[in-house]
């Protein structure tokens, strides 16, 4: 009698699996969507502040230092998010990527990082002259905020809401402290967080597959990402 009873909790389990790998599928392409949407508007913000808002009259308001006294101390804050600083940042963020064997944990934070900056650059040179140079986005502040982005993507759950509280204050502080010293303006780290919100969620929409991904390449090491693709597309 027991092992029927076993025998038929097994059958019930096993039935509700494929329900349950349904129900994960369908939340993954649901906060999939609702990322790239954040994305979307992301860029859409970005384009009316630098282009459309111009183009229809509005101006915006140079940069000058409203405490004096804090254009040094922001200066350097500013540079500590350097090239130097920050690829050793990134390469402390792929360790911790390798250890929690994250499949596509790697690849998402070195995206963000470089993404945000190498686009940091492009809306520089693209929207030079359309707006004052303090309204565009901040390259040391774009490397701050993308770097505190990208440890979300890789911390645990028991540290997440720590690096978010932690990391909102320094990306914080860091903004306010370019905007009273001068470097920037509301605008300029406005149109900083734009950018680097569009990154985030399309990193962070890919990792929602890396437990996909850790399953599969845990059942056969062989089997990668690229595989995958391969055999969904052929």
């Amino acid at each position: 009698m027991s092992s029927d009873t076993d025998s038929m909790e097994l059958i019930e389990l096993e039935s509700f699996e494929p329900e349950s790998d349904d129900a994960n599928a369908s939340q993954r392409r649901r906060r999939t969507t609702i990322r790239l949407g954040a994305a979307a508007i992301a860029v859409v913000a970005l384009i009316v502040v630098l282009a459309v808002l111009p183009i229809a009259g509005v101006t915006y308001p140079y940069s000058r230092a409203i405490v004096p006294s804090l254009s040094d101390p922001s200066d350097a804050a500013l540079k500590a998010f350097g090239l130097t600083p920050v690829l050793l940042a990134v390469a402390g963020l792929t360790v911790v990527a390798l250890v929690r064997a994250l499949p596509y944990g790697i690849g998402a934070v070195i995206t963000l990082v470089v993404g945000a900056s190498l686009t940091t650059a492009a809306v520089r040179t693209w929207a030079d002259g359309l707006v004052p140079a303090s309204a565009l986005p901040n390259g040391n502040v774009t490397a701050c905020i993308a770097l505190i982005c990208a440890a979300t993507l890789v911390a645990s759950r028991a540290f997440l809401p720590m690096v978010w509280g932690l990391g909102t204050v320094a990306a914080a502080t860091v903004s306010a402290g370019a905007v009273l010293g001068g470097s920037a303006t509301v605008v300029g780290i406005f149109t900083t967080a734009a950018i680097v919100a569009a990154w985030w969620a399309g990193s962070s929409a890919v990792m929602l597959y890396s437990p996909v991904a850790a399953e599969r390449e845990a059942q056969n090491p062989l089997d990668t990402a690229a595989m995958a693709l391969k055999r969904r597309l052929g």
